[in-house]
């Protein structure tokens, strides 16, 4: 591991928030990733990601990533029943556009499994993504809690960390890190948190 630094802090367990907490961790001795929601134990859809209910795909290239981050989690996702497509049978795919069907017919002739195209639904990845992330010794998710602060040097040239709010009964604390990435999404209040800082 290369060290970087102690501590990191991602806000946001988002699936951006998550994988950017995976690849943190290979470099940082700590990482905590903060999450307003209360995340569920299963593949339960939350209020703080609407394009849940959406169709998700997982295609070949974000396929391979996950599972060179997380060895083992496409056989793992298949195991506990995500879909997959990947005989490079194109007759077996249905897209509909505008009501209008598109039929393709043939075979991919190299390497069909290249491109292999799993379908998870989006509560479902995330909440594999999560488990393996939680099992990583170095890494925290902190759930129900609130970004209140960005804390800073005394000349407000760098952040040094975030101050932070359970929302289940309002306790406050302090997260000192060494870098702090905003992965919230559009409802994060970051822009607001900065201009506090000058």
């Amino acid at each position: 591991m290369a060290g970087l630094g102690e501590r990191a802090v991602v806000l946001g367990a988002s699936m951006g928030g998550l994988l950017a907490a995976r690849v943190l961790a290979e470099f940082f001795e700590t990482v905590t990733v903060v999450e307003r929601d209360a995340l569920p134990d299963d593949s339960a859809v939350r209020r703080g990601v609407p394009q849940g209910r959406h169709v998700h795909v997982l295609l070949a290239r974000g396929a391979q990533i996950l599972d060179e981050l997380f060895p083992g989690f496409l056989k793992e996702l298949v195991a506990d029943g995500a879909p997959v497509w990947d005989d490079g049978e194109l007759s077996e795919l249905r897209l509909s556009f505008g009501g209008h069907e598109i039929l393709r017919s043939g075979k991919i002739a190299r390497k069909p499994e290249a491109l292999a195209v799993y379908m998870p639904s989006r509560p479902f990845l995330e909440c594999h993504v999560r488990r393996r992330l939680q099992a990583m010794s170095n890494v925290t998710i902190l759930t129900d809690h609130d970004v209140t602060e960005l804390t800073s040097t005394p000349d407000r040239g760098r952040v040094t960390g975030v101050r932070v709010v359970n929302r289940d009964g309002g306790a406050e604390r302090e997260l000192t890190a060494d870098v702090v990435m905003d992965a919230m999404g559009r409802g994060a209040h970051t822009p607001g948190l900065l201009e506090s800082l000058g």
